[in-house]
């Protein structure tokens, strides 16, 4: 009981110094034109979400390192590398490819969110260990199997079809829970042809570019899921539940903040999107990554397939 105590006291104070830092941080590389376009009522509403959204962050990001059987300056990179990639660099470049939102925003912000990514999980992501009491080995790591352990050859061909994997789940989420959203096609300057096909046919035509940029996005995804997947030491439908979580709880979070790049309605779209999407590829991203073929022993066939 004392050990569940002390474990909620700690994940408490990196709440409160996640928060500080964060704030810190946000002060000093966000332009000032940027809390100017915020009504009277959306800043209200972002102070008043900013808790839970920091609480949020930091839960997950501690179970991960509570979780962990790796300690001290790999597990800080290894959660440096999880925050980096999932608030900065993949939310950066996929504003990038979407200018009716970028354009929003003055000018500055953009790459502000990536610096910012940067300092926070820099100063946060060491500390976090430090707190968590996680800077020593513990003996009965040492001990577990290592996980994701495979050829180059089974590497690449996994990877492969992780990135075609999240193709797939982003542009049927993107289509049936965001695309199909009244509104949301107007905000983007697109139209709805009222089938995933005919949605597909108009991103070759208007955007051809998007599906292997998505692809290289998916490869990072599976990148920052199998750092969740190597590093877990529970079982592998935990674990894949936990790649999943992560993906999609440290990416959704910010959108309940209020902001005027965003219609409400919109943001909301966006906010399930994520939250179911990247859910689900994170949990078939364990699967297939940790997925192994089951070969005959030596000297007997393999058993012919059923009819």
């Amino acid at each position: 009981m004392k050990r569940y105590a002390s474990i909620i006291l700690r994940v408490l104070l990196l709440i409160v110094l996640y928060s500080v830092i964060a704030t810190v941080v946000s002060s000093r590389v966000m332009p000032p034109a940027a809390a100017r376009m915020f009504t009277a009522e959306q800043m209200s509403a972002a102070i008043a979400a900013m808790p839970l959204v920091n609480a949020i962050i930091v839960v997950m990001l501690s179970y991960l390192a509570l979780r962990s059987r790796w300690h001290g300056w790999r597990l800080a990179g290894a959660l440096y590398a999880i925050f980096f990639s999932i608030q900065g660099f993949l939310s950066w470049i996929e504003l990038l490819a979407f200018p009716a939102v970028s354009t929003r925003m003055p000018p500055g912000m953009l790459n502000s969110t990536l610096v910012q990514a940067v300092l926070v999980g820099t100063v946060f992501a060491p500390l976090m260990v430090w707190v968590l009491g996680k800077t020593l080995p513990d003996p009965a790591d040492a001990k577990l199997p290592r996980r994701l352990a495979m050829p180059r050859g089974e590497w690449l061909w996994k990877l492969a079809a992780a990135a075609v994997l999240y193709v797939v789940v982003y542009f049927t989420f993107g289509y049936y829970v965001a695309w199909r959203t009244p509104s949301l096609p107007e905000f983007y300057g697109g139209t709805d042809p009222g089938t995933l096909l005919g949605q597909l046919g108009n991103v070759a035509r208007m955007t051809p570019w998007l599906f292997p940029f998505q692809l290289l996005r998916g490869l990072v995804w599976a990148g920052v899921g199998c750092i969740v997947i190597a590093m877990h030491k529970g079982r592998t439908g935990e674990a894949a539940l936990a790649t999943g979580l992560t993906l999609s709880l440290i990416t959704s979070a910010g959108m309940l903040m209020p902001n005027p790049f965003f219609t409400p309605v919109v943001q909301r779209a966006h906010t399930i999107e994520l939250l179911t999407s990247n859910l689900l590829y994170g949990i078939l991203l364990c699967l297939l990554m940790t997925w192994k073929r089951r070969r005959a022993p030596m000297g007997q066939p393999q058993a012919a397939p059923a009819d």
